[in-house]
């Protein structure tokens, strides 16, 4: 009797943990400056404005460090089996080996 085929997103998953990893980076390489830039914010200033000005030149030049950060952090947690969707089966072993 043949298996019965389950949809399981694993690409996918990988794809959206990397953004949320590469954002987390970002904000926490960005940070710093987007703090500094909040106590020094005059009263009549638009807040959103500011905000996205500060983070686009805290960000210029880091963005590979965040990507470079993000992938490895990445590696990690797939190793350590922290994220949920991509765990590996008890007992699994490889994907051959189960045909």
């Amino acid at each position: 009797m043949a298996a019965q085929a389950r949809f399981e997103p694993r690409f996918t998953l990988v794809i959206v943990y990397f953004f949320v990893c590469l954002m987390v980076w970002g904000l926490l390489l960005a940070a710093p400056e987007m703090l500094e830039a909040w106590g020094e914010l005059p009263p009549n200033a638009d807040p959103a404005e500011a905000g996205r000005e500060v983070v686009r030149d805290a960000l210029r030049g880091r963005m590979f460090t965040a990507g470079l950060a993000a992938v490895v952090s990445m590696g990690a947690l797939i190793w350590l089996d922290v994220l949920p969707g991509l765990r590996r089966k008890p007992g699994g072993g490889s994907r051959a080996s189960s045909r």
